[in-house]
């Protein structure tokens, strides 16, 4: 097993973390087709773990919104309108407890994607 695949050692001296606090944000909100322009990082920059790739811990609201968008995918949506209607009839609405629309939720991936 590689040393990046194994198991988090609690007693270990190099903690690991549920985040990257080093990760660099965007130059852009969407992402250049031009390789090399708007990079996240530069390549061989250092080490960066697939599982690290986040600025913060994800909240309660990210993970409840996760946790409802598995169940709507797989109850079968696969387009914006099915995936915004399958949350709407969970109960699983945005932050403001407001049901959600094609828009909100679209603003809100892009604001959860940065």
């Amino acid at each position: 097993m590689s040393a990046s695949h194994q198991p988090h050692d609690n007693n270990a001296s190099d903690k690991t973390s549920d985040y990257n606090p080093a990760l660099k944000t965007w130059q852009r909100i969407i992402p250049s087709s031009e390789p090399g322009q708007g990079h996240i990082e530069a390549p061989g920059g250092f080490a960066n773990p697939v599982w690290q790739t986040r600025a913060s811990v994800p909240g309660a609201f990210e993970l409840d919104l996760v946790a409802a968008l598995e169940e709507v995918f797989a109850a079968g949506a696969t387009e914006l309108e099915a995936v915004v209607e399958g949350l709407n009839a969970h109960h699983r609405y945005d932050r403001n407890g407001q049901a959600w629309t094609q828009e909100s939720f679209l603003q809100e991936l892009a604001v959860l994607g940065r």
